[in-house]
């Protein structure tokens, strides 16, 4: 009998065991309860900082639902913000150009991330 050992990071093997335990005695395994788009597309984005002053922000977004989105930005709102998003549908049809969508939300995550070949990998997750 051969045994393979393989180097994993605990807070991933931890996640992992207790969604594989959780399905397979039954205790439901976390499903979204809306569909996931990819879509990568300018977003502007607004909040208020903890002074109160008006902040301004631009990124792309990763993907978006009905509900939320993932948007990669080099700064952003903190989490529990109230936060407006105006995410720009480019060519949806082609003759109509830029058809920008406007949704309010709370920010839920933050991920700080560090920049990965100058490509932006930190951003920040919102419901709306």
């Amino acid at each position: 009998m051969t045994f393979l050992l393989l180097s994993v990071p605990a807070d991933l093997l931890v996640c992992n065991l207790r969604e594989w335990w959780g399905c397979l005695l039954n205790l439901g395994c976390p499903t979204r309860k809306t569909l996931r788009f990819l879509l990568q597309t300018g977003v502007t984005f607004w909040w208020t900082n903890g002074n109160g002053e008006p902040r301004k922000g631009e990124g792309r977004s990763r993907d978006v639902s009905e509900h939320g989105a993932f948007v990669f930005a080099p700064n952003g709102p903190p989490v529990g913000a109230s936060v407006l998003l105006k995410i720009d549908l480019e060519g949806i049809p082609d003759e109509i150009g830029r058809l920008p969508v406007e949704v309010e939300g709370e920010v839920l995550r933050v991920e700080q991330c560090p920049a990965e070949r100058g490509m932006l990998t930190g951003g920040f997750a919102v419901q709306y």
